[in-house]
C-alpha cells in the first residue's frame, strides 16, 4: 500500500477521471476518498482504490493541517491549490 496522508496531492490513473489532479480528503484501508473543489466537493469526495491513483510527492500543508484539526475546508481553497499546481 501507498503511504498517502490527507492534504496529498494525487492524480488518477484509471477510470473516466483519467489523469484529473485531485487532493486526498481521507484514507481508509482499502480506498482513498479525494476532492478537487469541482465535481468532487468536500461533502462528496470521489472514492477510489489505491491502485488507480499515483502519487505526486505533493503535499498541501495548510490543507493537512486543517483536515488532521477537523476544521472546515472550503472548495474554493482547494480549487485555488489545485489550479495553482503545475502538474500534467
Amino acid at each position: 500500500m501507498l503511504q498517502i496522508k490527507q492534504g496529498d496531492v494525487v492524480v488518477s490513473t484509471q477510470g473516466r477521471d483519467f489523469g484529473k489532479v485531485y487532493i486526498v480528503k481521507n484514507v481508509d484501508e482499502q480506498f482513498v476518498y479525494l476532492v478537487d473543489g469541482r465535481g468532487r466537493t468536500m461533502l462528496n469526495p470521489k472514492k477510489k482504490k489505491f491502485k488507480h491513483i499515483r502519487t505526486t510527492n505533493i503535499c498541501i500543508d495548510t490543507i493537512n493541517k486543517k483536515l488532521g484539526n477537523s476544521e472546515k475546508v472550503q472548495d474554493l481553497e482547494i480549487r485555488k491549490t489545485i489550479d495553482n499546481l503545475n502538474i500534467i
